[in-house]
């Protein structure tokens, strides 16, 4: 059984979301609102697919029962992708921790917003982590922003969902949606 575990699906990537309803068996969503859910079972025509975590993700605790919970009942995640807030970086070890011990390939996918770019900070204590395991294949998915003549603009939800998911398809270990340089653009 193919399976996908996406963090922050319910907002600006569930339009990558319903596209990956299609082509996985099961995609495990973690969200913290129980209405992002309905949107998106609204928009899917394989609403048997999704399998919805209400939790927030902070809770460590409960985001591993849930996520060894979800193994159980939609088998091994294959493919995680992450929206995870930076109140929260302690997800991404729970989440590779847990994706590592089921002794499969894996992708992780970690979406990252335009301010990894800034010239001040270009570390990554996270990528350090995952450069410990073994079953995992770490990948970046670098937000960025949109220019016109003299304007700059933050990506939408759309363009957001339809890069993520672009990203996921073809697997590139770094993948940019949008401009990220030169940062002085940055709207």
């Amino acid at each position: 059984m193919s399976h996908i575990l996406i963090t922050g699906g319910t907002g600006m990537l569930s339009g990558a979301v319903n596209k990956l309803l299609t082509e996985y068996e099961a995609v495990s969503v973690i969200a913290r609102h129980e209405s992002g859910f309905k949107k998106i079972l609204s928009k899917t025509r394989h609403p048997e697919r999704l399998n919805p975590i209400l939790l927030d993700y902070s809770d460590t605790e409960l985001l591993s029962e849930k996520i060894f919970s979800s193994i159980q009942n939609c088998g091994h995640i294959e493919t995680a992708v992450n929206w995870i807030h930076s109140h929260a970086e302690s997800a991404h070890e729970v989440i590779g921790k847990i994706l590592d011990s089921q002794y499969i390939s894996s992708d992780y996918f970690h979406i990252l917003g335009s301010a990894y770019y800034n010239p001040e900070n270009l570390s990554s204590d996270i990528e350090e982590v995952f450069s410990s395991y073994e079953n995992i294949s770490y990948k970046k998915i670098i937000l960025g922003f949109k220019t016109d003549e003299a304007k700059s603009r933050w990506l939408t939800d759309e363009e957001i969902s339809d890069g993520v998911y672009q990203a996921v398809r073809s697997a590139e270990n770094v993948s940019n949606i949008g401009l990220t340089e030169p940062w002085e653009r940055r709207p």
